[in-house]
C-alpha cells in the first residue's frame, strides 16, 4: 500500500480522497463559519441540549455533539436533513445526501459543488445515482425549516418525509 506522510499525519491513498473532501468541508466551510458565528452558536447549542429527547432540536444537539461540531447559523436546515433522511456525517454520506437533495430539486450552488466532489469516487457513482433516484421519488424537503420543527418529534417528521425507508 502506498502511503503519504505529511506533518505527522499519514494518508493512505484509498482513504486520501475521503480525507481530502473532509478537510475541505471542515477547514473551508465549517470551521470558518463556526468562528464567525461563535457566540450565537454557543447559545444555540445550549438551547438544544435542554430540549426533550426525541425532538428534532435534541437530535441535532446529539448529532453535533457526537461529531464535535457546533450549530452554524444558516446551516441548521442542512443539519436537519441529515437527521430526517438518516445520512451520516462522513464525506461519502454527505455526497449521498447531496445526490438525494439534488434529485429532490435542490439546485443550490452548495449542493452542486459538494455533489461534484463525488466525481473523485467512481466506485460510489452507482450509490450516488441510487440516492438521486430516491430524492426524485420523495416528497420535496428543501422547504422544511429547522425553526418550525425544533420541538417536533423526530420520528413523525421522518415518517412524513421518507416513510422510514432511507435510514
Amino acid at each position: 500500500m502506498i502511503t503519504l506522510n505529511l506533518k505527522e499525519k499519514t494518508y493512505e491513498f484509498p482513504k486520501f480522497r475521503e480525507q481530502l473532501v473532509e478537510f475541505l468541508k471542515i477547514y473551508l466551510a465549517i470551521k470558518p463559519l463556526q468562528f464567525f458565528y461563535k457566540t450565537k452558536s454557543e447559545n444555540t447549542i445550549n438551547q438544544l441540549k435542554v430540549l426533550p429527547n426525541g425532538t428534532i432540536g435534541y437530535e441535532l444537539y446529539k448529532m453535533l455533539d457526537n461529531n464535535n461540531l457546533k450549530v452554524i447559523p444558516k446551516f441548521e436546515n442542512h443539519d436537519l436533513k441529515h437527521i430526517i433522511l438518516g445520512y451520516g456525517m462522513t464525506s461519502i454520506e454527505e455526497i449521498k445526501m447531496q445526490a438525494y437533495l439534488f434529485g429532490n430539486g435542490n439546485k443550490t450552488i452548495f449542493c452542486i459543488l459538494f455533489l461534484a466532489s463525488g466525481l473523485i469516487f467512481p466506485e460510489e457513482w452507482k450509490s450516488f445515482y441510487k440516492e438521486f433516484k430516491k430524492g426524485k421519488k420523495s416528497i420535496y424537503i428543501h422547504d422544511l425549516q429547522f425553526k418550525e420543527t425544533i420541538t417536533k418529534q423526530t420520528e413523525i417528521i421522518k415518517t412524513t418525509y421518507n416513510n422510514g425507508s432511507y435510514n
